[in-house]
């Protein structure tokens, strides 16, 4: 992707990030970490389980706030108490690992809440919206149902309808397909792919490397705290420059 003379959509400054366990146990999780991200990207992020992958994508719309730095959201600075964060994060997507439904709520419910609360849309406008994407994720027929009553990727795929039904400028999706059984990784990653193919902007933290290097547009490594390479997929797999990525990489390829 061309970025040259274009503003990013996030905009990552000197981002820190330090845990305290007790009173007196400070654990540094994210150090120094400086990076863009545009409208139209899908950036992938991988490494090794404790690098920070995580907890840097929770940074992203301040679900953790962030001991250092600045952030930029479309110009604004998010890390600033002065924001309106939930403003914010109607325009953030997030998926998260274990889903997140509302267990009380029919998928119907799940799907219609948000744009009615926090945006004002009548029920009307809001469950025409929700078939749409139900229908586009193959689940129309289970607007009725309750969570309880769908398989994991069934869940996931309704977690994913739920956040694009707020209309986000960019989707944040956290290890999406770490809690499913293996058959059900396909049907979540190929709605992925379509989001991906619609030039949807997404933020994707995975260890499914074989789908990155397929759908990705640049992929970030990170470990020991830190960004530690960036390249397009081809360059990222056949051409890694750093050794801790070079390592990585022959483990899990």
């Amino acid at each position: 992707m061309n970025t040259e003379n274009k503003r990013p959509l996030i905009e990552v400054k000197h981002l820190g990030k330090v845990f305290t366990r007790g009173k007196y146990v400070k654990e540094e999780v994210l150090s120094d970490i400086n990076v863009n991200f545009y409208e139209g990207d899908v950036a992938f992020i991988v490494g090794p389980s404790g690098a920070g992958k995580s907890t840097f994508l929770r940074c992203l719309n301040r679900l953790e706030r962030a001991t250092t730095g600045e952030i930029y959201f479309e110009g604004d600075n998010i890390l600033d108490d002065k924001i309106d964060i939930d403003k914010h994060r109607q325009k953030m997507g997030m998926v998260f690992q274990q889903f997140n439904l509302f267990p009380h709520l029919s998928v119907m419910g799940n799907l219609t809440i948000g744009p009615m609360k926090l945006q004002g849309i009548s029920e009307e406008e809001a469950r025409e919206r929700a078939i749409n994407l139900l229908r586009r994720v193959k689940l129309e027929d289970r607007a009725d149902s309750y969570p309880n009553q769908l398989s994991g990727g069934q869940k996931q795929r309704i977690a994913i309808a739920r956040s694009l039904c707020m209309e986000p400028d960019v989707m944040l999706f956290d290890e999406p397909t770490s809690a499913l059984d293996p058959e059900m990784v396909g049907e979540v990653l190929e709605v992925m792919r379509e989001l991906a193919e619609d030039k949807m902007t997404m933020i994707v933290v995975t260890h499914e490397m074989a789908f990155a290097r397929e759908v990705a547009n640049r992929i970030l490594f990170m470990a020991d705290k830190q960004i530690l390479e960036e390249n397009d997929p081809v360059n990222f797999f056949e051409n890694p420059q750093n050794e801790r990525l070079k390592a990585f990489l022959e483990k899990m390829i």
